[in-house]
């Protein structure tokens, strides 16, 4: 028997991969603020966890050593996604955002490492396609976060290559979820609050449309992340549905990149 701890286990990304491995019979315990009490369907576990408080992630670790001391997947989907100017943000922005979309998996991690490393498991961490895109005006926050998961990725990934443990990171792009779904109404009152940055993001608003309006189901992505959770040699990356425009305009030099948005915005 194998076993799967997912954290974020209520989002989209994350219920769709739940699924796919509870197909796969794997015992998946399922961790998220959003539930309330613990719960046992099967082989599904749902128990509460905030992952911004390491007391509660050992409560969840308590929870699965009654089950096993070993965890073959370990993924933290846990994550938000905030808009906005970093100069009219309130300057405590980036804390909030920088405690659950790295310090989260960070700590998730360090945690579970012996139980990982027991099973010869899969850290995989959920990052994004804003990890290695340029940055984008008024997506800061996000892709600060993003950056920086990325680069603690490599280096865990590194430090643990003298182990068995397989350290992966997978990039999505945009997939039907609640999240993405809230981004919309979010930027709007980013437009409607703004002070310095009406015109520029009233003009954004139509590039970030038509980019959502690209995006896939998230039974996609569930299928996907099963198949890296199970195959032999999975690679160090995966990037799922990325934008193409983005890429293209990451891959310009600096200066291009910043004549191009300027021009644009």
């Amino acid at each position: 028997m194998k076993y799967a701890v997912i954290f974020g286990g209520a989002s989209g990304l994350a219920q769709a991969s739940i699924a796919e491995l509870l197909k796969k019979d794997f015992i998946v315990f399922a961790c998220d603020l959003a539930f309330k009490e613990t719960k046992k369907d099967g082989n599904l576990h749902t128990l509460f966890c905030d992952i911004t408080s390491e007391s509660s992630i050992n409560e969840v670790k308590k929870y699965v050593l009654k089950f096993t001391d070993k965890v073959d997947v370990l993924s933290n989907f846990a994550g938000i996604v905030t808009l906005g100017s970093l100069i009219e943000l309130p300057t405590n922005t980036l804390d909030k955002i920088i405690a659950i979309n790295l310090l989260g998996t960070y700590k998730i991690n360090a945690i579970f490492y012996d139980m990982v490393n027991n099973a010869n498991g899969r850290m995989i961490t959920i990052s994004s396609e804003y990890a290695k895109i340029c940055g984008m005006p008024f997506h800061g926050y996000y892709g600060i976060s993003k950056h920086a998961l990325d680069l603690y990725n490599d280096s865990l990934r590194r430090e643990l290559a003298g182990t068995k443990i397989k350290v992966i990171c997978i990039r999505p792009g945009a997939f039907k979820t609640k999240m993405q779904a809230g981004v919309t109404n979010q930027f709007n009152k980013v437009v409607e609050n703004t002070k310095l940055y009406k015109e520029q993001l009233t003009r954004m608003s139509n590039l970030m449309t038509g980019e959502l309006n690209k995006a896939k189901p998230a039974e996609i992505f569930g299928k996907k992340f099963a198949k890296i959770a199970t195959k032999k040699h999975p690679k160090r990356v995966y990037k799922i549905n990325n934008s193409f425009k983005m890429k293209m305009l990451s891959m310009l030099p600096t200066g291009m990149q910043d004549w191009a948005l300027k021009k644009f915005l």
